[in-house]
């Protein structure tokens, strides 16, 4: 009998216990797996975000090269007639330029494209006029920048001293192709070509340079820096970038076993479809030694033609690991369940065989002649107790599936919250990668205007002398006035340009800014009438401080106030407000009543020489917003519903 009652206990143990083993089972495969396509699916999206920023940087970077040499091209040694250059002014020019714009090579043409002036040698063969295509759009009057690809001769034609970067030793790669050549010894480069043109507009020649890519690796490592530097993120976002020139990697910060640059090992066989067909590519591929989750996107040159790619990438290994914590953690938690439903289908299996061992009794004493109604009774009262029970043990397994529901929601939840993040941290790169796009093209026009101010003031300062002679003949008393009242506007045009290139020394103490605005309103009011205008001035913390230059300072709200006057010729509100931010911050916000802005007019309202108003110059917020970051803060503007627009600056 004891073997009879084990056996039937152990056997609606298991009944009752294989189904939730099942359903356990079955929840572990379908949310592990929801889970890593999630976490893959997310990774992936962030590599091809992660493309289009470094996309950004490449391309900041050609604009930078164009900026250079068109900047080089506006020298005054290179634009008179070839017979009246002097060679030490010309290689002079070249070599500051190369220099200050990190150029490789420049070279200056004639009109047929015959090279005139090389920087660091003095080979002048070969014609660059019809081959070159860059060149060939420069002397057609065209300025063009972009990547371009030279022979070994071509390139070391235009600087010998390039031979020991250029050649990359090609490296044997797993699942890569064989290579053909044991040396790349092509280079890629990042180039531009611009006409010059003397003083009658006609073109006389051209000025092309460029940089090279080859074993370069400043510019892969910024892409690095931006898109992976720095914080928790990195722990886990570790990611390379890389050039290809063809399917070779001639920059790169991806390392091999022995820990350095994989320069010259070979795009994975699987991607070269980036090359063979120019499309982008995204998915999982083996880089140098490990797979990764990349992003590739083709190269072309100023023909179209593809030369070669640009990878991000992130390694594998990290979203592994992460991958494998989370299934562990996952399977954990359902292990516990099911423990826990071990113990429930133990407990009801023991219970469900008491009543099939009172049933048993019965008949035992039924046969021996005992009192089997008293039985019957007996048994029927403990099987309506175990149905009881039963359903009670069945309300908890409810309870248990919908706590494991909630569970896998929680997850899910996480996965979404982790998404979102992502989506902001790519959309603060690429704010981030506007802002450095706009100060770079700042810098570029502050180098320029410095040159255009200097050059300005030796004829100004005759045009000036010559007007003061006239003004002692008193015929000419009228129009020597008038020329010197718009030297002088020239002069402040010019001053402008000057502050804004060099942005001034700062003479740092501490500033209130509350003050500050009340001085500058009370001097306005000397100035211009405020009998039309509503101003309200609010100082929410008068005795907060700042530390600048309390002049420079002075200009810029002085400008701010003067705009919001401006704009308002009819009269209306001006509002003055000034706080102290949570993060220790001082915020000046300055509002009109105008018309506000256009979306086009927000884009470029800080760019030197944009201007709205009839005779302004276009410099005034400009040198604003130099000013302020040089100070470490920010100048925003906004506009404001039925209010005009406002201007907000805040300053650490």
């Amino acid at each position: 009998m004891n073997r009879f009652r084990t056996s039937i206990r152990a056997k609606l143990t298991v009944t009752i216990l294989l189904p939730l083993i099942a359903t356990v089972a079955l929840c572990w495969v379908v949310g592990a797996s929801l889970m890593t396509n999630r976490l893959v699916k997310i990774a992936q999206q962030a590599v091809a975000a992660d493309l289009n920023a470094a996309q950004g940087i490449l391309n900041a970077e050609i604009r930078h090269i164009a900026e250079s040499v068109k900047l080089a091209g506006q020298a005054p040694a290179l634009l008179v007639r070839p017979q009246e250059r002097r060679t030490a002014a010309v290689l002079e020019t070249l070599e500051s330029s190369s220099r200050s714009g990190r150029l490789n090579f420049l070279t200056v043409t004639d009109r047929y494209g015959n090279p005139l002036y090389r920087l660091g040698g003095s080979d002048l063969s070969g014609r660059l006029g019809s081959e070159n295509t860059l060149v060939s759009a420069a002397l057609a009057g065209e300025a063009v920048s972009g990547i371009e690809v030279l022979s070994a001769e071509a390139a070391l034609r235009e600087n010998p001293q390039l031979r020991s970067q250029l050649t990359v030793a090609v490296q044997a790669t797993p699942h890569a192709q064989q290579h053909t050549v044991a040396y790349e010894n092509r280079g890629m480069f990042l180039t531009a070509a611009v006409p010059l043109r003397n003083q009658q507009g006609e073109i006389i020649g051209a000025l092309w340079g460029g940089q090279l890519l080859n074993q370069e690796g400043r510019l892969v490592e910024q892409i690095v820096q931006v898109l992976f530097g720095g914080g928790e993120e990195r722990q886990l976002r570790h990611g390379n970038a890389t050039l290809f020139l063809d399917d070779v990697r001639i920059s790169t910060t991806v390392q091999n076993g022995q820990g350095e640059r994989a320069l010259g090992s070979l795009m994975a066989d699987e991607v070269r479809q980036v090359i063979s067909r120019g499309e982008r590519w995204l998915g999982r591929a083996f880089v140098v030694n490990a797979w990764h989750l990349s992003a590739y996107e083709p190269l072309r040159n100023q023909g179209g033609v593809v030369i070669g790619a640009l990878y991000v990438g992130i390694p594998e290994a990290p979203f592994d690991l992460l991958r494998t914590r989370i299934n562990l953690t996952f399977a954990a938690i359902l292990a516990g369940v099911a423990l826990i439903g071990a113990l429930v289908a133990a407990w009801l299996g023991a219970s469900l065989a008491r009543p099939i061992k009172a049933l048993e009794e019965g008949v035992r004493r039924v046969a021996n002649g005992e009192a089997a109604a008293d039985i019957s009774v007996q048994g029927h009262d403990e099987i309506a107790s175990l149905g009881e029970e039963f359903n009670s043990m069945k309300q908890r397994l409810v309870s248990r599936e919908e706590e494991i529901r909630g569970l896998n929601r929680t997850l899910e939840e996480k996965v979404e919250a982790r998404t979102n993040e992502l989506a902001e941290k790519s959309a603060e790169l690429l704010n981030t990668q506007k802002e450095l796009s706009r100060a770079e093209r700042l810098a570029s026009i502050g180098l320029l205007a410095s040159g255009v101010a200097h050059e300005i003031n030796n004829p100004l300062a005759i045009i000036r002398g010559n007007a003061e002679l006239l003004l002692m003949n008193e015929e000419k008393s009228e129009e020597a006035e008038t020329i010197l009242r718009q030297s002088g506007r020239i002069e402040r045009i010019v001053a402008n340009l000057l502050t804004f290139s060099r942005g001034g020394e700062l003479h740092l103490g501490s500033v209130r800014p509350a003050q500050l605005l009340d001085d500058i309103l009370a001097g306005i009011r000397h100035q211009i009438p405020l009998d039309r205008y509503r101003v309200s001035c609010q100082h929410l913390a008068p005795e907060a401080m700042v530390i600048g230059d309390e002049d420079q300072l002075r200009q810029v709200f002085t400008n701010l106030l003067l705009n919001a006057l401006q704009v308002m010729p009819d009269g209306g509100d001006l509002s003055i407000v000034s706080a102290s931010t949570e993060q220790g911050a001082c915020r000046i916000t300055i509002t009109d009543s105008g018309p506000g802005l256009s979306p086009e007019a927000m884009e470029k309202l800080f760019t030197p020489f944009f201007t709205t108003r009839r005779g302004g110059t276009g410099l005034g917020l400009a040198i604003s917003y130099a000013i302020v970051r040089d100070h470490g803060g920010s100048i925003s503007v906004e506009n404001v519903a039925g209010q005009g627009a406002a201007f907000t600056v805040l300053l650490p």
